[in-house]
């Protein structure tokens, strides 16, 4: 296998103290080191949390409300708004979960319900977040996650 080297990154992992490793050489040449990447998707950094990684699909969710808002105000059914926001937002939220979903710390789980909250305040008006979820019969992310883990895992 050929390794292209301008497209290689390395991420260290680990306490180093004061010193850091020597850097990796390929072909003569160092091999840029990074403190976050994209992999597959998923954003992985070298403190191994998932910070960067969900401001990375909380705002590319985000953005995808506004679509949302837009469908609303043009008058869309109810219906087809929720089809919308399960085929569109949820899935960027969900996206890979298995690898995260685990070891995401409270905040951060609240940061990705704060986004189908407001989906679903753009959906069904101004109403509690579980009574909207019971409404339009939607599981909670977290739930969603958790099941999808349940079912990758079994």
């Amino acid at each position: 296998m050929n390794i292209n080297s301008t497209k290689t990154k390395e991420m260290v992992r680990g306490p180093f103290g004061k010193e850091s490793p020597t850097p990796l050489l390929m072909a003569a040449k160092p091999v840029q080191r990074v403190s976050e990447y994209k992999f597959l998707g998923v954003t992985v950094n070298s403190t191994m949390k998932w910070d960067d990684h969900v401001a990375v699909i909380t705002s590319k969710a985000a953005k995808r409300l506004w679509f949302l808002k837009k469908l609303k105000r043009a008058g869309v059914v109810r219906e087809d708004l929720v089809y919308f926001c399960q085929a569109v937002v949820r899935p960027t939220l969900g996206y890979a979960c298995p690898a995260w979903h685990t070891s995401l710390t409270k905040e951060q789980t609240k940061s990705l319900e704060d986004i189908q909250r407001r989906a679903l305040q753009v959906i069904v008006g101004n109403i509690p977040y579980e009574e909207a979820c019971c409404k339009l019969n939607l599981p909670r992310l977290a739930d969603r996650r958790h099941s999808l883990c349940r079912t990758l895992f079994q």
